[in-house]
Formats: structure tokens, sequence, C-alpha cells
């Protein structure tokens, strides 16, 4: 495996370290080794190779009966990939450009980062192409050009958001927000930069490779990431609030973080969610009536195959699990029930429910469901059939005191109940996060909490600080 060497310029103070210069880049074409300056460069570079050989191929084509037939090898460095489609083999050979100068500003990255830790994956034997079924295709409104070269498709989208910039700038205006035309899309961005970022993550543009594994990362950022979260070299020194993981880095836990956040509201009730699919299930199985699938051996009738599947494994199925315990003879038909009795019986590890109010345990969510119900006077949450348990630091399960929600839903919820003066910033992706306490859903238990506590409106005796969510991941 051919690994070019790259100069590391010295590091300069944060905030005035200039573009890097362009990589100089060795041709990996078999029998070639021209350096070319820049991706940009080497993809021309490459293009005349391509051109040699399709003149070369229609030569011999010219004096052959099975020219149509022919399959094309890659001859780029130790490469072993072969097609049939001559095009598909030009878009490939382009790749290995585009990849190579990506795994050079990889290694760039990490020789100016050296408290990064090297990469512990298995080291790559050759490039790590993915499959390019079929040309790039920008997906500008009104643009339908296709492009064999990657490095040619992507200058093509940045220059879209540079023309967009200037057409939709006005002299009045000195910071536009331009609005991005990729096809259903239509977002606003605050400046041209921000517009070519974002653009990015339609085209799916990598920024870097890892030198060592070769796997593509679209920022610098998420290439530190995947090295610092190895499991050599995972400190686990950042845990969530919420569920107790642990993760490597900061970015990582407030990207997590994010997903314990409700930003989806049912329409037809107060439930909320913190993915569209989540409310998508939440609608199928609570507001419509509608099950399509019925067992072929009673009436039972499923909303999804997954349902079903698990309905004939426990009612018809003659199929049981035994525990492999040595002298134990229970068995059972679902694989659940078995890892509860194995955890229970041989692992000493039993799953306990228990009651945060009295500290009474129980075996079962349900059971602790009732006692919450009939012993402490808890009701259910509008919307919710049923309460949210999660694992405490102890390994108990304890009933989920908290919720939280986005702005724009805890503002759908409290509108219609409570005629309240909200007196906080309601202007949209600001990146405020709002909790809601105490799930009996009373009036007026509901606390709001803002990332900034001199926005908080206290409506309840406890205020819950969150860490900020505004930064950028």
């Amino acid at each position: 495996m051919l690994r070019p060497q790259t100069s590391v310029p010295a590091p300069q103070p944060p905030g005035k370290r200039k573009k890097p210069a362009e990589l100089e880049l060795t041709c990996g074409w078999r029998g070639c080794q021209e350096i070319c300056t820049g991706e940009w460069n080497l993809n021309g570079h490459i293009a005349e190779h391509l051109e040699h050989y399709a003149r070369a191929l229609d030569n011999r084509g010219a004096h052959s009966e099975h020219s149509a037939a022919q399959e094309h090898q890659c001859t780029w460095n130790s490469c072993d990939f072969r097609t049939a489609n001559r095009v598909e083999f030009e878009r490939h050979s382009y790749y290995h450009g585009y990849y190579l100068n990506l795994l050079l500003q990889g290694k760039l990255e990490c020789d100016l980062h050296p408290e990064i830790p090297a990469c512990t994956a298995p080291a790559r034997l050759m490039d790590k192409l993915p499959a390019l079924g079929q040309n790039f295709r920008c997906g500008w409104t009104d643009c339908e050009r296709e492009f064999v070269s990657i490095v040619e498709f992507q200058d093509h989208i940045v220059k879209h958001a540079l023309f967009e910039y200037d057409i939709q700038k006005t002299p009045e205006d000195e910071r536009p927000k331009t609005m991005c035309n990729w096809a259903m899309c239509h977002k606003h961005m605050g400046n041209k930069y921000r517009l070519i970022e974002h653009i990015s993550t339609h085209s799916n543009k990598k920024q870097v490779a890892c030198f060592h594994c070769g796997e593509l990362f679209r920022t610098k950022t998420t290439l530190f990431d995947h090295l610092r979260r190895q499991p050599e070299n995972n400190t686990n020194s950042f845990q969530c609030a919420q569920c107790f993981k642990f993760f490597a880095t900061k970015k990582l836990l407030k990207s997590h973080v994010v997903r314990h956040v409700n930003c989806y509201k049912c329409t037809m009730c107060d439930m909320t969610c913190s993915s569209a699919s989540s409310l998508t299930t939440h609608i199928r199985y609570r507001h419509l009536k509608d099950k399509p699938l019925k067992c072929s051996e009673c009436d039972t009738r499923c909303v999804r195959e997954s349902d079903l599947a698990k309905h004939v494994q426990i009612v018809h199925s003659k199929t049981v699990h035994q525990c492999e315990h040595p002298d134990c003879h229970y068995s059972v038909r679902t694989y659940t029930q078995m890892r509860r009795h194995f955890l229970e019986v041989h692992g000493n590890n039993p799953i306990l429910y228990a009651c945060h109010c009295c500290e009474r345990f129980f075996k079962s969510g349900k059971s602790l469901s009732a006692h919450l119900i009939k012993k402490h006077g808890f009701r259910l949450p509008s919307g919710h059939k049923r309460f949210t348990y999660r694992v405490d630091e102890n390994g108990f399960y304890r009933l989920e005191t908290t919720r939280i929600e986005s702005l724009e839903v805890t503002q759908q919820i409290l509108s219609p109940q409570v005629n309240v003066s909200l007196e906080i910033d309601l202007k949209p992706g600001t990146g405020s996060c709002y909790e809601i306490v105490d799930p009996t859903n009373t009036e007026f238990e509901r606390i709001i909490v803002s990332n900034d506590p001199h926005e908080a409106q206290l409506m309840g005796e406890v205020v819950i600080s969150l860490p900020s969510l505004s930064e950028e991941l």
C-alpha cells in the first residue's frame, strides 16, 4: 500500500490559521508516479489516463469481435476492482484521486493535533471505496446534470451555492439569508459559507478520511470522535444525566442528549415523542383502529408484521426455550422471559421496579403502576397509556418523573390549558429546551425550565437547569 508523506505546517494561533495549502498527491495509476498539487489537478491528470485508456481500448476493439464484453480492471496501486461497465470503471478511477486527498487531509489533521489518540482499528490493505453504481446527479432545482467525476460534482455544487448567494442578496441587506434550492429542502442559511456547508450534506461530501483504517468522515471533528470513541482510547468521561450512558467526548454526549428531547406532539392528545417515527407508531396504535394483518390460526389482528410474528410465537408456536443451567428444568416460550429467569435465579441480578415514594419493590412495571395509582394517587399523563420507567444508577427501574420537551411542544400543551404569559424568547431555531416535571399532568404542577436561568418561569416547586443544546454539535 502506498503511504505518501505530508509536511506538517507549524500550528498557528486559533482564528489566525490560514487556509491550508493544497496537498501534493502522488498518482497511483500503475506505472505512474506523477505528483499533482491539489485534488483538482490530480483529477485532471486521471482524466488524461482515462483518455489514453479509452483510445487503447478502441484500438483493440477494432480488431476484436468481443470488445463489448470487455472487463475493465482498476489499475490504481493494488486495487482489485473489476467491472464490465466502462463508465463505472471511470467513476471508480476518479474516486481514487478524491479518496487519496481525503486520506492525506486526515493524516495532516492528526499530525496537527498530537493529543488525539491513534486509530486502533484494523489497518486498511487498500483503498476502501464505496459502491458507485450510478453517476453523481445534482439535485438543485432545474439542474439535472450528472457527473462521472466526484471532484467535478462537488465543485459544481459549490458554484450553485455561490451563484445563489449573489442573486439573492440585495444592496440594503449586507448579510442576507440564502435559501437552499436543493430538491425538497429550501432551508435558509445565514451566509454563503453556511450554505456551502449545508449543501455538502446533500451531496454527501467528505472532508477527511482516517489514514490508518480508511473510513470517510464529513468533518475533522467526526474523525477525532472516531479516534476517541474506540475501546482502547475511550475514557468514558462524559455521562448522560438522563440514562447514565457514558460517552468519549462532550460533543457525542450533547448529540445524544438531543434524543431525550421530545420535539413532536400528537395532534389528537398531549403525547409527545422524540422522533417522527415514534409519533407515527403512537398514532397507529393509540388512535387508529386499523389492524390489517390477521393471524392464520385465530381471529387475532395486528398492526405490524413483528406483532403478528410475536403473537404466533407466544400463542401458537410449540417452540420453547430450555434453561441451559445445570440441574435447572425451567422452560418458557419467549426469550425475554428466559433472560429474566436467568438473571433472577442464576445471575443473582433480579429485575426490580422500585417505588420512589415508599421504596417498595415490584417484579413488573404493571404492578408498580397499579401501586402508584392506588396508593399515591398518580395519574397517567394525557395521551400516555402507561408510565415510563428507566434504570437508575443502582440498577432499579424507577418512574420517569422528567420529560424534556422543545419550546414549541411546551407551548402547544400549555396554551389551551393555562393562560400563562411566557416572557421567553420564542424565536425558532434558538435551541432552547424546556423540561416538564411531574407526570400526573396537573395543570399547575408543570415547570418550565430554560437553558438561561434568567428566562425560567417557575410554575411549581422545582427548577432544573439543562446543559445548553444551542451550541454547534
